[in-house]
């Protein structure tokens, strides 16, 4: 991945609709040098997808909160994975080192939806040993961006 490549990824990322004429007159390249590289870049996994950013509040959800599981045995993981995976409101699942095995971001109508939740879905019997929920009341900062220049810069 080139320079070129950096820049078009930074710009798609907050701008996800511009134009590739556009695109290419900041990089220097032409309309068609432009998608043949957005083609390159997702054929080889360094752009993921197009898609776009939706507000919780819009969508219906006012509760956001960040759930760590613990997982005893360590042969139930793939099992809690796969099932995790099936949860539309479960936005990130991540496995973590600490006193819990996975960090989980949640989406809730409210807190009578959520306490249904993580008491229907996320805390399976004989799986999950325990849970801690954290609510988040607002975010300073919500960022999926990632700095593709930023290596370059160092």
């Amino acid at each position: 991945m080139d320079n070129q490549d950096r820049q078009i990824l930074n710009i798609i990322q907050l701008e996800g609709r511009r134009p590739y004429a556009e695109i290419g007159n900041v990089v220097g390249l032409s309309i068609t040098a432009v998608k043949d590289r957005l083609d390159k870049l997702l054929k080889r996994g360094s752009l993921k997808k197009f898609s776009a950013e939706v507000g919780i509040k819009a969508a219906g959800y006012d509760v956001l909160a960040f759930v760590s599981i613990g997982i005893d045995k360590p042969e139930d993981c793939n099992g809690f994975e796969t099932h995790v995976l099936t949860i539309p409101q479960v936005q990130e699942c991540h496995h973590v080192t600490g006193a819990f095995n996975y960090l989980v971001k949640i989406l809730a109508k409210d807190m009578s939806d959520l306490e249904t939740l993580l008491s229907t879905q996320i805390k399976i019997p004989g799986i999950v040993s325990r849970t801690e929920t954290t609510i988040v009341f607002s975010s300073i900062k919500n960022s999926s961006f990632v700095d593709c220049l930023a290596s370059e810069r160092r």
